[in-house]
C-alpha cells in the first residue's frame, strides 16, 4: 500500500476507516460526484487493500466483508481518476459491483452468476441503493469500525497496531512482547502532563523520585532494571538526546518531556535490542509525534489546579494549500505555579512545529522542530533522609518541608530539529530516511540539608552543595526499506535498515571532588568545632537552617587553600567531554508459512558504546504467533539486548587479558493475546523470564591491564547472571462503545547470580523499592448519555511493600531495613460536554490523601491530594 494513502475510516469487517500506515483522515467529500478527480497511487495487490486505499483517499466509506475478498487481486491504480473510474478499474473482472447508500457511503454487491462477466469491457456501474433492485447480494457490513492509529489515539485507550517492537507494522496481538500504549485520549483523560506522570501510570514500571519532579533525581525501572532505551518516530536514540545527565541513569530530563506533543507513547517491556541497540532488559520508550492533519483543527485547553498551578495547551493543524498536499501543525504548552513542597516555584514552555509536503503522489517530505524550557526555583536534587534515627523513619517533618536553600535552582533547555523523506514504490515497498539533531543544556545550583543523614536529636545534618552544568548534543539517523512479498502463495513482510546515534556530552565542574560526608557517631563529635566536617561546611545545624535562607558556601576550604585553589561559582574548575556512539544494521521479517501461523525473525548487528573495548553486538529477535481464533493468539517470543561489560570505574578483563565480551540479557515471553471488537480492545496474559549471560565473576587470577602498563587487575569470567521472571496481565481499549479501560497486574521475582562456589554475588533487589513483587494499575472511564455528554472515570495504583538496600543501626545497636509498606492511590475524573466544541472537567489525584514515600531512603514524600479543573475547546 502506498505511503501517501491516508487512512480515512476503516478496514475492518466494515470499511468505515483504515489502518493504512497510520495516516490521517481526509476531509469528507461527495465521493459520488462524477466530476471529482482524485490522485491514486495504489500498487497491485490484494483487492481489499485497494478498496481501503480508495476509501482513505476519497473519504468514501465502503462496507464489505474482507473474508469474502480473500484471494482476489487488483491490478493497482496510478494517476487521477473519479471514484467511478477508480472502482471500475480495481473491480474489473471481479464478481462485484458497488452500491451507494449515501453521499459518502457505499457497499459491495455480489453480482448474480448470470450477470458475472456479462459486460465484456469489464465496466462497473455505481448505483444508488434505491435503484439496485435485487440483482445482487449485498455483502454483510459490520458497524464496528477500525480507525487508523492516529484516529484511534484521539478516541481510544489503545491502538490496533504498532511498529515500535520490531519495526514491522504488527497488531498488538501479533507483537511477541509486552507492550503498553498511552494514547492522546488516555493522556488527556488522566491529565498526565509529563512523561514522568505517564511512566508512573504504566503497568510494570516503577518510578523512584528523590525530589520534586523536574528537579529531584529520578529513575524509572521495569523488571528490575533502569529504563535507558528510547525511540522517537521509530528512530533509535538515547537518554542524552532528551537531556539525561549521563548515559546510565538519572532520567530527570526525560521525565520532564511534555506528552501533549505526542500522538502516543509506546512502552515495550523486556529486551529491546533490535530497535534500540545496547541497553538493559527493562523497557524502551517509543515516542510517536503528532502529525499534520488534512483538515483544519484547533484544540485549546486551559487548566487551574492545586498549588496555584496554571497550564495552557494549544494544538493547531491546517492544510497549507488547497489540495492538502502541504500541511502544518503547531503544538504549544505553557505552565507555571508552585508545588506541594514549600517555597518551590516552577514554570515551563514547550513548542512543537511540523510541516509535511507530498512532493509527488509517492514522496513525502517532513521537517519540524521542538523547543522546551523549564525553570525550578527553591528545590534540590534530593529530599531529606528520614531513615537515620530510631523512628525508622522519623516523621516530624511533614510533606511540605523543603530541605533546599532559597538560592537553589534548576534550568533546563531542550531543542530538537528533525527531517525525513518517505517514498513509496509502485509495488508498495517503502523507503524512509530520517535525521534528528538534539541539543540540551542544564544548569543546577543547589544546597540541600539532610540528604545523607538527618539527626535532630544531636542538632546535626549533612549539608551537600554544588553546581552541575552540562550540555548534550546528539545526532541520529535511520534509513530503512520495508514492504511485502509473496512466497509459496502467501504474503510476507520485511524491513531492513541501518541506523546510528552519536552523543557528545560536556560536563562543567565548578568545584573539585569533595570527600564523602561522614555521619557522626556521638554527640561529642558533633560538638567538636575542629571536626573537618564543620570546617568543610559538610555539616549543618538544623536549628540554624532558617528555612533555607542562608548564604552560598564561601569556597575557602582549608585543603583547597593548601594547594592554592581558588574555586568559583561562576568559572568551571574543570571541563570533561564524554562521547557515545552506536551504529549498526538491522532487519526483521514476518513469514506466514501456514494459514494461522506467523513467524517473526529479526536481528541487529552493531558496534557498541565507544569504550576502550568497542565491542560488537549481535541482538536477535524472534516470535511465533498462532491464531487460535480470529480474536485470540497464542505466542512465544525471544529477544536479546547487550551492552559492554563494565565495573565501577573499570572494564573487566578475561583470563587472557582481553576485554570481557558484552553482557547479554535474554528475554523469553509466552502467553495469550487477544484483539476484540476489531482490535479496539487488547488483552494479554504473559509469562516472562530474563536470564543474563556473561555476567562478570571475579577469579583469583590477575592479568596485565592494557590501560595502565605495569599494573595488574583481577581476571573475570562470564557466567550466568541475574534471572528475573514473572507474570503480567494487561487490558486496554473499549469494552463497549461507551466504556474504556487501561490496566495491568505484574508479579515478578528475582534470582541472584552465584560464583564458582555457589555463593550468591551481586545486589539482592528482591522486594526492594524499585522492584515490588506485586503491582496493579488501572484507569477506566464511562460515557453517559446518547451524545456522551457526561464522562466519569477513575483508577488506582497499588504496589506491594518495598525496602531499601542499606541496613541502618538503631541506638540500641540492632540493625534494620527501612520498609515502605504496600500502598494504594486513587484518582477520579469527570467531564461534561457543554456543546460539541466545549468540555469542562475535573481531575483528582490521590483522592484519600495517602501519605507515602517515593524512594527507598524515605527522602521524598509523594504528592498529596490535588485537584485540577479544565476547560477544553475543539474547533
Amino acid at each position: 500500500m502506498a505511503l501517501l494513502v491516508t487512512a480515512g475510516l476503516t478496514a475492518g469487517l466494515g470499511l468505515h476507516g483504515s489502518a493504512a500506515r497510520g495516516q490521517e483522515r481526509l476531509p469528507a467529500a461527495d465521493a459520488g460526484s462524477a466530476s471529482q478527480v482524485w490522485q491514486f497511487n495504489i500498487p497491485a495487490g490484494h483487492l481489499d487493500s485497494a478498496l481501503i486505499s480508495v476509501g482513505n483517499t476519497t473519504g468514501l466509506e465502503i462496507g464489505f466483508d474482507p473474508q469474502r475478498l480473500q484471494g482476489l487481486r487488483s491490478p493497482g491504480l496510478q494517476g487521477g481518476y473519479t471514484v467511478q473510474q477508480a472502482l471500475q478499474l480495481l473491480l474489473q473482472g471481479s464478481p462485484y459491483t458497488v452500491e451507494l447508500s449515501g453521499a459518502n457511503r457505499a457497499r459491495l454487491v455480489e453480482l448474480d452468476p448470470q450477470r458475472q462477466g456479462s459486460a465484456p469491457d469489464g465496466s462497473v456501474s455505481i448505483t444508488r441503493a434505491a435503484d439496485a433492485g435485487t440483482g445482487g447480494n449485498i455483502l454483510p457490513e459490520v458497524v464496528v469500525s477500525y480507525a487508523s492509529p492516529q484516529v484511534q489515539s484521539s478516541t481510544n485507550y489503545t491502538v490496533s497496531q504498532s511498529s515500535s517492537a520490531a519495526k514491522l507494522d504488527l497488531a498488538l496481538k501479533e507483537t511477541p512482547q509486552s507492550i503498553s500504549v498511552f494514547t492522546e485520549k488516555l493522556i488527556q483523560d488522566m491529565n498526565l502532563t509529563s512523561i514522568s506522570d505517564v511512566l508512573a501510570a504504566t503497568p510494570g514500571v516503577t518510578t523512584v523520585e528523590n525530589g520534586i519532579p523536574g528537579a529531584g533525581r529520578v529513575e524509572y525501572y521495569s523488571r528490575g532494571f533502569a529504563i535507558n532505551s528510547f525511540q522517537i518516530d521509530g528512530l533509535m536514540t538515547d537518554g542524552a538526546a532528551f537531556g539525561a545527565q549521563n548515559n546510565a541513569s538519572n532520567r530527570t530530563a526525560v521525565g520532564m518531556q511534555d506528552p501533549f506533543l505526542y500522538e502516543r507513547i509506546d512502552i515495550i517491556r523486556g529486551s529491546t535490542g533490535l530497535t534500540t541497540g545496547q541497553g538493559d532488559p527493562s523497557a524502551s520508550l517509543s515516542f510517536v509525534r503528532k502529525k499534520p492533519l488534512r483538515e483544519r483543527q484547533i484544540l485549546a485547553n486551559l487548566q487551574y489546579g492545586s498549588w496555584s498551578t496554571k497550564r495552557a495547551e494549544l494544538d493547531f493543524s491546517t492544510p497549507l494549500n488547497e489540495s492538502g498536499t502541504w500541511r502544518g501543525r503547531v503544538v504549544a504548552t505553557g505552565d507555571h505555579g508552585k508545588a506541594y513542597v514549600d517555597r518551590v516555584k516552577q514554570k515551563g514552555t514547550a513548542l512543537y512545529a511540523i510541516t509535511e509536503l507530498d512532493a509527488t503522489p509517492s514522496t513525502r517530505l517532513t521537517l519540524g522542530g521542538t523547543q522546551a524550557k523549564r525553570r525550578l526555583d527553591g528545590t534540590g536534587p534530593h529530599g531529606i533522609r528520614r531513615t537515620t534515627n530510631i523512628h525508622s523513619p522519623n516523621t516530624e517533618l511533614d510533606r511540605s518541608y523543603n530541605n533546599a536553600t532559597r538560592w537553589s535552582y534548576r534550568d533546563f533547555d531542550y531543542n530538537n530539529v528533525f527531517a525525513s523523506i518517505d517514498h513509496a514504490f509502485a509495488n508498495g515497498w517503502q523507503i524512509v530516511g530520517a535525521y534528528n539533531h538534539f541539543s540540551t543544556k542544564s544548569d543546577r545550583l543547589y544546597g540541600v540539608m539532610g540528604t545523607t543523614f538527618y539527626m535532630p536529636q544531636w542538632d546535626v545534618a549533612s549539608y551537600v552543595w554544588g553546581r552541575e552544568r552540562y550540555d548534550n548534543a546528539t545526532n541520529a539517523f535511520d534509513v530503512y526499506l520495508k514492504g511485502d512479498f509473496e512466497l509459496l502463495g502467501r504474503q510476507h513482510d520485511f524491513v531492513i535498515g541501518v541506523n546510528q546515534t552519536k552523543s557528545d556530552r560536556t560536563n562543567y565542574n565548578y568545584l573539585p571532588e569533595l570527600s564523602d560526608v561522614i555521619r557522626p557517631n556521638s554527640q561529642s563529635q558533633v560538638d567538636d568545632p575542629s571536626n573537618s566536617m564543620w570546617r568543610s561546611e559538610r555539616w549543618m545545624r538544623p536549628s540554624q537552617w532558617n528555612d533555607g535562607d542562608i548564604g552560598l558556601p564561601a569556597l575557602d576550604l582549608p585543603n583547597w587553600q593548601l594547594i592554592g585553589l581558588n574555586a568559583s561559582w561562576d568559572t568551571p574548575y574543570s571541563i570533561y567531554n564524554f562521547k557515545r556512539e552506536q551504529k549498526g544494521i538491522y532487519g526483521s521479517v514476518r513469514l506466514r508459512p501456514l494459514e494461522h501461523l506467523q513467524v517473526i525473525l529479526g536481528a541487529r548487528y552493531g558496534k557498541g558504546e565507544k569504550f576502550e573495548s568497542q565491542p560488537s553486538t549481535f541482538q536477535p529477535y524472534g516470535g511465533l504467533i498462532y491464531e487460535l481464533t480470529p480474536s485470540i493468539n497464542a505466542y512465544v517470543g525471544y529477544a536479546r539486548v547487550e551492552k559492554p561489560n563494565t565495573l565501577e570505574l573499570a572494564f573487566p578483563l578475561d583470563v587472557n587479558g582481553n576485554w570481557l565480551d558484552p553482557l547479554k540479557a535474554n528475554t523469553i515471553e509466552a502467553g495469550l493475546k487477544g484483539g476484540f471488537f476489531d482490535n479496539r480492545l487488547n488483552l494479554a496474559a504473559t509469562y516472562f523470564t530474563m536470564t543474563q549471560d556473561n555476567y562478570p565473576i571475579e577469579t583469583n587470577r590477575y592479568v596485565a591491564n592494557p590501560l595502565y602498563p605495569g599494573t595488574y587487575s583481577p581476571a573475570y569470567v562470564g557466567l550466568d547472571g541475574y534471572k528475573v521472571y514473572g507474570v503480567e496481565l494487561n487490558a486496554a481499549g473499549q469494552i463497549t462503545p461507551h466504556w474504556q479501560i487501561m490496566g495491568g497486574y505484574v508479579h515478578q521475582r528475582q534470582e541472584i547470580p552465584t560464583d564458582f562456589w555457589g555463593i550468591e554475588t551481586g545486589e539482592d533487589f528482591e522486594a526492594q523499592f524499585f522492584f515490588p513483587k506485586n503491582s496493579f494499575k488501572i484507569f477506566t472511564s464511562y460515557d453517559f448519555g446518547s451524545r456522551r455528554q457526561f464522562t466519569i472515570g477513575g483508577g488506582t495504583y497499588w504496589q506491594s511493600a518495598g525496602r531499601n538496600n542499606v541496613q541502618y543501626v538503631r541506638d540500641d545497636g540492632s540493625n534494620y531495613y527501612w520498609w515502605q509498606g504496600s500502598y494504594a492511590l486513587y484518582n477520579l475524573m469527570a467531564r461534561w460536554r457543554i456543546d460539541k466544541n466545549t468540555t469542562i472537567g475535573v481531575n483528582v489525584r490521590n483522592l484519600f490523601d495517602k501519605t507515602y514515600f517515593t524512594n527507598s531512603s524515605a527522602g521524598n514524600y509523594g504528592a498529596p491530594r490535588s485537584i485540577t479543573a479544565s476547560l477544553n475547546m475543539k474547533f
